[in-house]
């Protein structure tokens, strides 16, 4: 009995690991979302705000460098990797 419950309780997992892979996102482009946060987030006169603004824009053009298009729709970037 205890193995047919544990074997009940094990398909669901396997299922699970058998299912589509969930990508992460790249480090550059997860810290391009933070500036952006931060950027729209913050106070126009606080020096935080503009800084955070700053990066963002170096992030976007390391992006363009690198082939990813600025999506406005959504506020995303789409790359070819």
């Amino acid at each position: 009995m205890v193995s047919t419950v544990a074997l009940t309780l094990a398909a669901p997992c396997f299922g699970l690991r058998l299912g589509a892979p969930a990508y992460a996102q790249s480090p550059i482009l997860t810290a391009w979302l933070a500036a952006n946060a931060e950027c729209k987030g913050g106070h126009g006169d606080d020096p935080k705000t503009a800084q955070a603004c700053e990066k963002r824009d170096q992030i976007g053009a390391r992006l363009k460098r690198r082939g990813c298009v600025y999506q406005e729709d959504g506020d995303w970037w789409k790359c070819p990797h």
